[in-house]
């Protein structure tokens, strides 16, 4: 039986590989797995693979909330998990304004993690389109000029989110470029 640093290493990797290939469930998987071994060994990498964890959760557009286990709630107030349940809870409700002031407030903690800090412009889009959808699912007409607003981005970053989940069917409806 390997000890389960090693198989914590192992693990991690996989994840890394996993979030590079952009399988995000998978990656999920391997981190908490990792995250699991790593906190039997009493090894501190446990903690940014906890961070990675809850990274992979939100790109996964996953309903659980990563803190809920057993394993990993005695985590959720260390110091150096805060920003990313902080992060968590603005994603789960769909608030951008705050997620966004989290990132900005809680820079050290997780821009300075190069492997976070890859997959910040992912999670941004991820999060985007999530208020985006929920944003205009009330709406038959709706102008770019005030979804910009709301998500704080250039028009043209909205037109090209639109595109993207019409072209994807996750919206139904056109862009009056026309009429804008």
């Amino acid at each position: 039986i390997p000890h389960p640093r090693i198989m914590g290493v192992i693990r991690e990797c996989g994840g890394k590989m996993h979030m590079s290939e952009r399988e995000w469930d998978k990656a999920h998987t391997d981190f908490f797995e990792a995250f699991k071994n790593y906190d039997e060994a009493g090894h501190p990498r446990r903690i940014h693979c906890l961070k990675y964890l809850v990274l992979a959760n939100m790109l996964a557009v996953s309903k659980i909330n990563p803190f809920d286990s057993p394993e990993a709630k005695p985590y959720k107030d260390n110091p150096d998990i805060v920003a990313m349940t902080d992060l968590l809870t603005s994603y789960e409700q769909n608030k951008i304004k705050q997620f966004e002031n989290i990132l900005q407030r809680n820079r050290r903690s997780i821009m300075d993690d190069n492997f976070i800090r890859l997959y910040i412009e992912d999670l941004l889009r991820t999060i985007r389109t999530q208020v985006l959808i929920a944003l205009i699912k009330p709406y038959t007409r709706i102008t770019i000029r005030y979804i910009s607003e709301e998500l704080n981005i250039p028009m043209e970053d909205v037109e090209s989110l639109l595109v993207t989940l019409i072209l994807d069917n996750r919206v139904q409806g056109y862009i009056d470029q026309m009429n804008q």
